[in-house]
Parts: structure tokens; C-alpha cells; sequence
């Protein structure tokens, strides 16, 4: 259960550390402002320490299960970026985009009931 838990709080602070970078960086390319100073702007400073904490909590769950089974279920995060592109930050997701996170969706559920049925 304590690494169900781990792996959605580290889904969740990739999804969020990745909207973040993105909208930090669109801000910034919008101002046509790319040097090293304004690279470092509040945005991009969260994306990146959510970003941080995402592979603390990686690692950590690592440590203590299969990479077989951590690795697809974090790829997960995809249909969060998903989500959250179209919700937050406005972009066009196409049909196709959403049968792509669709089908990810289920393969990720194939991969976490494999790991149900063997950890018994």
C-alpha cells in the first residue's frame, strides 16, 4: 500500500513539475527572453524542485520494487500531462492525442494488475 501511495504522490509531482516548466518556459520565449537570468523565473524554479522531489520519491520506490512494474506505472504521468495541458495551460489535444493516452492508460493498468497478481 505505502508504494501505491509513493508512486501516485510521484505521478503527481511529475505531472505538476512538467506544467510547470512548460508554462515557465512559454512565458519566457513570449518575452523573447532565454538568458541564463530569466531562465531562472518562479515557474521554472517550482517545475524544477517538483521535479527533484518526483525523483526522491522515484528512487525511493525503486529501492523497493520491480523497475519492470515502477517504470510503466510512472509513465502514467503521460495522461497527466495530458490533462493538464488541455485543463490549465489551454493546448489543443487531438483525438489522436487522447487514443494515444488512452492506450497508455491501459497498458498501464495491465502492468500494475501483473504486479497485483505476482506479489502474492
Amino acid at each position: 500500500m505505502r508504494i501505491a501511495f509513493l508512486l501516485i504522490a510521484a505521478i503527481l509531482l511529475q505531472g505538476a513539475g512538467n506544467l510547470c516548466l512548460s508554462q515557465g518556459m512559454k512565458d519566457l520565449a513570449a518575452l523573447q527572453a532565454l538568458e541564463l537570468a530569466s531562465v531562472i523565473s518562479p515557474l521554472n524554479v517550482a517545475g524544477l524542485l517538483l521535479l527533484v522531489g518526483f525523483f526522491a520519491i522515484f528512487t525511493t520506490v525503486l529501492a523497493r520494487a520491480d523497475l519492470s512494474v515502477v517504470v510503466p506505472i510512472v509513465s502514467f504521468e503521460i495522461v497527466i500531462n495530458v490533462a493538464l495541458a488541455h485543463l490549465i495551460i489551454h493546448e489543443h489535444v487531438s483525438a489522436l492525442r487522447w487514443a494515444g493516452t488512452l492506450v497508455i492508460t491501459c497498458g498501464v493498468a495491465l502492468v500494475a494488475f501483473s504486479a497485483r497478481s505476482t506479489a502474492q
